[in-house]
């Protein structure tokens, strides 16, 4: 049996919440289909993923054309964390690359199940705010400029720069002894023949999920995070402030293939405008005061 040593955030269960959204009209979609407002989280089929950008929810964005990765606003020198969310009843392994290295080890990742990786216990929520370190801390993932990036720094720059992808794997579950001795259950193959457990799980394995394509990298302001000042470069991920983030390390057996492999691209804004996604305008507060809105009197907030 081949079991890798990970790593299980020691962090409370979150509580989510659904929020109804608005009906879309149709010129708000997107030629593939998808929704050209911005989304606030990734569903996924076993994970849920959010963008955090110095605390606050990132807005991410579908490219024109394009269905099969989200973006979302970089800016340089700010923090930026990855929220994950156990969708699920069961433990799942959760594998994260970042500029093409694994956010544990820091080494060039393969997508291989048996990489380090995060554990996620049932319904279960964490942060993966940087670069581990240690099972007590990790350096902060910040926007910093391609050059100064983790990856160049440490001699791994590859074509991967600007992508974060994340792989989130079920668990292998292994039957009791005693279950050896029950009769196959029978299942029926796409022909209506059939067949016991072991065929159907041969011709299953044989349909794996597409690995994640190697490829190369590189919106206006958005939701009042401000504004970047190097619209000529393109943005990587450094090595940030120490924060204290512990875990414990556990066993997990991921199944050969993942359920649910995720994209996400970060780019500054003028980077953004050149891939055709246009984002909010932020709130300009001089303006206002230049109409003296607000009107009446309200009263305070504290």
């Amino acid at each position: 049996m081949n079991r890798s040593r990970i790593l299980q955030p020691l962090l409370a269960l979150a509580a989510s919440l659904a929020i109804a959204t608005p009906a879309l009209a149709q010129r708000d979609i997107t030629p593939n289909g998808r929704s050209a407002w911005p989304h606030d989280e990734i569903d996924g089929n076993v994970v849920d993923v959010q963008v955090k950008v110095d605390g606050q929810s990132a807005p991410l964005y579908f490219r024109p054309g394009a269905n099969d990765r989200h973006y979302f606003q970089a800016f340089k020198g700010r923090n930026y964390s990855l929220v994950l969310r156990n969708t699920t009843p069961k433990r799942i392994g959760v594998l994260i690359a970042v500029d093409g290295l694994n956010v544990v080890s820091g080494d060039r990742s393969n997508f291989d199940r048996n990489e380090q990786m995060y554990v996620l216990d049932p319904w279960e929520s964490t942060e993966i705010q940087g670069w581990r370190t240690s099972l007590d801390h990790v350096r902060r993932f910040v926007f910093v400029d391609e050059s100064r990036s983790y990856a160049e720094r440490t001699g791994q720059a590859n074509g991967d720069m600007g992508w974060i992808r994340v792989a989130a794997y079920r668990e292998v579950e292994r039957q009791p002894w005693w279950g050896q001795w029950q009769a196959p259950r029978k299942v029926r193959d796409n022909d209506g023949e059939r067949m016991d457990d072991g065929r159907a799980h041969r011709e299953s394995a044989q349909a794996p999920m597409a690995p994640a394509p190697q490829m190369k990298g590189g919106a206006p302001m958005a939701n009042g995070f401000g504004s970047d000042n190097a619209p000529n470069e393109a943005p990587g991920t450094g090595w940030g402030d120490k924060r204290y983030d512990p875990v414990q390390q556990t066993n997990f057996e991921a199944q050969a293939y993942a359920a649910d492999q995720i994209t996400l691209r970060y780019e500054y804004a003028a980077g953004l405008q050149a891939l055709g996604i246009y984002v909010r305008q932020p709130r300009v507060r001089v303006w206002e005061r230049e109409r003296g809105q607000y009107g009446f009197a309200q009263p305070p907030r504290w």
